[in-house]
């Protein structure tokens, strides 16, 4: 793509379930991706080059 993508008002996002939900932050916070952490949920989230949210969430 030539150009970032256009996100316009839809407000949903993309979730991913990781399997070793600790390994995948130190490494996200390493790169320094993590835009948003919401520890109580045990969530965070990463941004993507074009500033879109993804969510990282533990696996079962």
């Amino acid at each position: 793509m030539d150009r970032p993508y256009e996100l316009g008002d839809n407000e949903i996002h993309l979730a991913f379930a990781v399997d070793d939900f600790d390994a995948a932050y130190k490494k996200h916070k390493e790169m320094g991706c993590i835009c948003f952490e919401n520890p109580s949920m045990g969530i965070y989230f990463i941004e993507d080059p074009d500033g879109y949210w993804l969510e990282i969430v533990p696996g079962k």
